[in-house]
């Protein structure tokens, strides 16, 4: 078996060489020879009779020319602009911050960590991916502070993927979560 594959492959060797040889040399005597080669230009035009108006006097594109900015403090044109993004403070008048959601997979136990700015009405539900309540975990009026809540879920979520939806005040913040 082996002898026939061996065969083969020096068969389909020899031919791709000798091809080779042939497409070279076929090339090489109808570039010497200009006669037998002519270029064709063709020009397509729009016979219809309802063509746009901007097809009749062709397209008009303006190019705005690349200026590169100037460093206002050295003078060049060399130095690339770098933003610098400000660190994220907290704002007084949002209510909810540093959401977090933990073990992400979940396999019974979900925790829940979030801080809250002033008093508000908090609710805390689970979804499914296509937005239907699945449970309510949580729902009361709080106080200001940090919040740590802890659920047991293994009975009431079979394994997919779900969302957290947590809502203080008129804010809503949504986690996703992966249950095993």
């Amino acid at each position: 078996m082996n002898k026939l594959y061996l065969r083969y492959f020096f068969i389909v060797t020899l031919t791709g060489i000798f091809m080779q040889a042939n497409v070279a040399s076929f090339a090489q005597s109808h570039a010497s020879s200009s006669d037998s080669l002519k270029i064709i230009k063709v020009k397509i035009t729009d016979t219809r009779k309802n063509k746009p108006a901007y097809l009749k006097n062709g397209v008009k594109v303006n190019f705005v020319p690349f200026k590169p900015e100037v460093d206002k403090i050295f003078g060049n044109t060399s130095t690339i602009p770098i933003s610098v993004k400000e660190p994220e403070i907290l704002s007084d008048d949002k209510i909810l911050n540093n959401v977090k959601v933990y073990p992400n997979p979940v396999t019974d136990q979900l925790n829940l960590t979030y801080m809250i700015n002033k008093d508000a009405n908090v609710t805390i539900k689970v979804m499914d991916v296509l937005g239907n309540e699945i449970a309510t975990l949580y729902s009361e009026h709080i106080t200001a502070g940090n919040q740590n809540h802890s659920f047991n879920i293994a009975s009431k979520l079979s394994s997919g993927f779900y969302f957290v939806r947590l809502v203080a005040g008129n804010e809503t913040v949504v986690k996703r979560i992966s249950v095993l």
